[in-house]
């Protein structure tokens, strides 16, 4: 994208002359980024990278296409919330994050890293990865990343931590109060293609705002959810 090249951004006009368009086509086209996210406007009305970027980044980083439906999903959880958002999946044995697009309120968490997800045990989209894996799956994580404590908060009896698992399959989502980090609380629910869960898309909030506000977010989370038609295959669904 030519205006990630611009440090300071660009105007239409700017743009329109740089790439040999029409002034009213590069409008078009201007505003159809922006409303994807990909393009925003800055206090002088010039045109700078949206929030929705990073995803494209991450996709090309990971070298793996996520589908469109869940980078869509993912984008419009953050919309709609003004909460950080992130997809996670299985890659082999672990658990790591595929794409993330970060809140829009002045206080808020920061994007989430693609990559390799730490303490999955302590997280609300670990936690409903590892709720809805096959047995084996599940202990061979365990077995390589033990309950150790992250925060006070942190689950770390494993008859505790199988309740938690099996409250997680009958209500449909997970809950991260503070477990991961002291101030910050999640919530993730899984992603199902038939009956395999292909992934698990969760949103994270300062503890404050997310509990004043724990019912509205979950519901917001769940209809996102609920609206997606995830394309064959699936990400890396465990089977």
């Amino acid at each position: 994208m030519w205006v990630a090249g611009q440090p300071h951004g660009a105007t239409a006009k700017e743009i329109a002359e740089a790439q040999g368009l029409a002034l009213p086509t590069t409008y078009h086209l201007l505003n159809t980024l922006v409303d994807e996210g990909l393009l925003t406007k800055d206090v002088h009305r010039r045109y700078v990278l949206g929030r929705s970027i990073g995803i494209l980044a991450q996709a090309y980083l990971r070298g793996k296409s996520v589908p469109e439906a869940l980078l869509g999903a993912v984008r419009e959880l953050a919309r709609r919330t003004d909460e950080t958002a992130y997809l996670a999946d299985w890659g082999g044995d672990e658990i790591r994050v595929l794409a993330s697009v970060e809140g829009s309120h002045v206080v808020r968490v920061a994007e989430v890293s693609s990559g390799p997800y730490e303490y999955g045990h302590a997280r609300a989209n670990g936690k409903v990865l590892l709720a809805h894996a096959p047995e084996a799956v599940r202990e061979a994580y365990l077995r390589s990343h033990p309950l150790v404590p992250v925060t006070p908060a942190t689950i770390v009896d494993r008859i505790r931590f199988d309740r938690e698992l099996e409250t997680i399959r009958q209500r449909g989502y997970a809950y991260d109060e503070e477990e991961y980090s002291a101030g910050l609380c999640c919530i993730a629910a899984p992603i199902f293609q038939g009956e395999h869960i292909t992934g698990s898309l969760g949103l994270a909030a300062p503890a404050e705002r997310f509990k004043q506000n724990r019912a509205a977010l979950t519901s917001t989370l769940l209809d996102v959810v609920s609206g997606l038609q995830v394309p064959a295959p699936p990400l890396t669904a465990v089977s």
